[in-house]
């Protein structure tokens, strides 16, 4: 049993300080309940981005958005990020945490990332691959995947929009992941009724059962100017299984323990991967001739 805990966080805009602050209060808290795995949301230190979507507007008084946001990202090697390896040290665990980082090569370059870290450093980070509207304002695509092997097993990183393209959890399955996290920020106007609740559910399951992995997907709270975010966070067992959520749209922690052995009695139940036929998938994302 893998014990996680996954922090529904409610961030505050463009104050990497108090941000990093809340993130340590809530893993002293979930490592002294147990935890042995720790997720915070989408871009926990900076905030979400503005505007928050097309159309919407300015919040954050600043004179140059761009350049506070850039200010407001991490690197993998300043003092923030390095408490929170002290942390992961103290208590023998693992935290995987959305974060803006800045390039490390190149100046005013930003990513939307998701970083894992473990008792002895930094094991890996992903750049997000699929910006969401306004985010292609600030960010730089990544282009690069990997799985890395914790407690047991390996696990791999996408970041909110990811979800919607199947090939990334593909991707991250077929290099040998058995746990999949999905860090989210997403939002709706606030006086927009929620028009599907299990949203994040239904999106989390299909992932999880075409693919035979746990799908951990870990939303935000709060508000931002007029739009709220969602919440929901959930985990998803292999079979689809809902494994446990919070219902709602507020900061909180839902924890729940990841049976391994669920991954190899579906997988081996259902087939889905003897079963795939890649000979004649290639034959149809094969480019045609001119």
């Amino acid at each position: 049993m893998i014990a996680t805990s996954l922090v529904q966080l409610d961030s505050k805009t463009l104050s990497p300080t108090y941000n990093f602050q809340r993130v340590a209060e809530f893993i002293h808290a979930e490592a002294a309940a147990g935890a042995q795995l720790i997720l915070f949301p989408e871009l926990a230190n900076t905030g979400y981005i503005e505007p928050i979507s097309p159309g919407s507007g300015f919040h954050a008084d600043v004179p140059h958005y761009g350049t506070a946001l850039y200010q407001a990202c991490a690197t993998l090697d300043d003092d923030n990020i390095k408490k929170l390896i002290a942390l992961a040290a103290q208590y023998n665990i693992h935290i995987v945490i959305g974060l803006g980082l800045r390039d490390p090569t190149l100046s005013g370059v930003m990513h939307n990332s998701s970083v894992l870290i473990g008792p002895y450093g930094i094991v890996g980070h992903y750049n997000k691959w699929h910006l969401w509207q306004n985010e292609k304002l600030y960010f730089t695509p990544g282009n690069t995947v990997s799985t890395y092997e914790i407690l047991g097993t390996r696990l791999g990183m996408q970041v909110c929009y990811d979800i919607r393209f199947p090939e990334i959890t593909r991707i991250l399955a077929m290099q040998g992941a058995s746990i999949i996290t999905n860090v989210w920020a997403s939002a709706f106007p606030e006086d927009a009724p929620v028009s599907d609740p299990d949203l994040f559910i239904h999106r989390a399951y299909t992932r999880a059962i075409e693919n035979g992995v746990f799908f951990l997907s870990c939303n935000r709270s709060g508000t931002h100017g007029n739009f709220r975010f969602l919440g929901r966070t959930c985990a998803i067992v292999p079979d689809g299984t809902l494994l446990g959520e919070l219902a709602h749209d507020q900061e909180g922690v839902l924890r729940v323990q990841i049976d391994l052995s669920l991954l190899e009695a579906y997988r081996s139940f259902t087939g889905i991967w003897a079963d795939r036929r890649p000979d004649l998938y290639a034959q149809y994302f094969a480019s045609p001739s001119s």
